[in-house]
């Protein structure tokens, strides 16, 4: 058995959760080339640069090599490289390491086009380095082990070339040749494939089944469904000689709509299945709300501190704050955490029992994930949501709709049934379920009790 995804996505980072916490420990392959990804998982492009000596440290940022007396500088948020004032570089940390570790260096011209990327690993190897054309599109790719090159891909014509030591030199006209030459020479157990997308992980499991090799592959179906099943779907559903013979859908919403788009003669092909979720236990119920931003655009803020007076806003930034952000000091009921570490957030999450997801701009550091595991209840507006698959939809609120938003904070702290009814209510929305019922629902999604 192995799990084969496309990307090493939020969504695949949960799946893969929930197999390991069920007892399910095949080997993973992430398709995508990361050099971040942990023990266990591989990406193909990553493997064939040979095993590392150096620790997990990564490279951080003022790390970078340049030229004599030219300058790096560097916030929470990215760093640049100047020489003269002339801007030559921005260096884009790794996500979710939070210490400006570097996964890729843009390299500019004087005109301040794109020429070049860089890109390191979580051991601070520079693994690749792409160039790029006139307009920014990338041309070709090439991968390094020490120094020396071992897999060049070509954007253009698709082709990649890869270069083994005492090994003749292989060419693969695609990325799905490659990746079937991968998996057979890895020598996993391709007997039954665990995949996530309808993409390339769809393609390498019909390409293993038109090379012949049989199996009982399963598609664990992530996304929405509208109004009509993916083709790629519909082929897996009319063709009894692809490999997926089972669809697994963990959100309960689209396994029943799934049932609706098809015939009873079709239903046998999919299966509930859900998540395992880590959830801290809350010791006690505070008065407090947590919002993690990165800009000074936070919805309706001071109308829900001024009509909120007995709870405690916590407003928090990875960098020094706006003037207009330090303002509400003014009121007695915020607490601002300007330039906050890692070990801060972790307290303010556990002390609050609220979590506001109403910055504008981008999600800070997948928080909403975090607080939802802490259990906290989190309400937001529509326009203002990052991640819609934890907030229960009762606490989703259209925009002008400020005043609907503080009575439900305060009919959720009316008492500590009211407040454990809500985290019900956002957990039981989310498709969390126990150890022991996702496992009996993957085995008999697969067919096999003794999997």
């Amino acid at each position: 058995m192995l799990n084969l995804f496309d990307s090493y996505s939020r969504e695949s980072q949960d799946l893969l959760h929930s197999l390991q916490e069920a007892g399910y420990q095949q080997p993973t392959v992430v398709l995508e080339p990361n050099g971040f990804l942990p023990d266990g998982v591989e990406s193909p492009f990553i493997y064939f640069l040979g095993k590392p000596s150096s620790k997990k440290r990564g490279r951080f940022f003022n790390e970078v090599k340049v030229p004599d007396f030219w300058e790096i500088s560097g916030d929470n948020s990215m760093g640049r490289i100047s020489y003269y004032g002339q801007e030559k570089a921005r260096i884009y940390y790794h996500a979710e390491s939070y210490k400006r570790i570097v996964e890729r260096v843009e390299w500019l011209d004087a005109k301040g086009q794109l020429v070049l990327v860089e890109r390191y690993d979580q051991y601070g190897r520079h693994i690749a380095t792409t160039t790029c054309g006139a307009e920014g599109q990338q041309l070709v790719t090439t991968y390094f082990e020490a120094g020396v090159e071992r897999l060049t891909e070509n954007h253009q014509t698709g082709d990649l070339i890869l270069t083994l030591p005492k090994q003749a030199m292989r060419i693969f006209k695609s990325r799905l040749d490659f990746y079937v030459f991968y998996l057979e020479y890895r020598g996993f157990d391709l007997d039954r494939v665990i995949y996530n997308t309808l993409a390339m992980s769809f393609n390498v499991s019909l390409r293993l089944g038109n090379k012949g090799l049989a199996g009982q592959d399963l598609l664990v179906w992530q996304e929405p469904l509208n109004d009509s099943l993916p083709g790629n779907m519909q082929l897996i559903l009319g063709n009894g000689a692809v490999r997926t013979k089972k669809i697994l859908i963990p959100q309960t919403d689209t396994y029943h709509r799934a049932l609706q788009l098809t015939p009873q003669a079709q239903h046998g092909y999919f299966g509930p299945l859900g998540y395992i979720y880590d959830f801290v236990v809350k010791e006690d119920i505070r008065k407090d709300a947590f919002v993690l931003t990165n800009s000074d655009q936070i919805e309706a803020l001071a109308f829900l501190v001024e009509q909120a007076p007995d709870v405690t806003f916590r407003v928090a930034a990875l960098t020094e704050m706006s003037p207009s952000l330090l303002s509400m000091v003014r009121y007695p009921n915020v607490v601002l955490y300007q330039n906050i570490s890692q070990d801060r957030i972790k307290e303010v999450l556990r002390m609050s029992s609220i979590y506001l997801d109403i910055n504008h701009y981008g999600e800070v550091q997948g928080i909403v994930r975090k607080a939802f595991e802490h259990q906290q209840v989190i309400l937001g507006f529509a326009h203002t949501l990052h991640d819609s698959r934890y907030i229960a939809k009762e606490n989703v609120f259209d925009q002008g709709k400020e005043a609907d938003l503080v009575a439900r904070v305060k009919e959720i702290y009316q008492s500590v049934d009211s407040y454990k009814q809500a985290v019900a209510q956002q957990i039981g929305q989310s498709s969390a379920i126990e150890p022991a019922v996702f496992r009996a629902r993957f085995q008999e999604g697969v067919g096999d009790r003794n999997a």
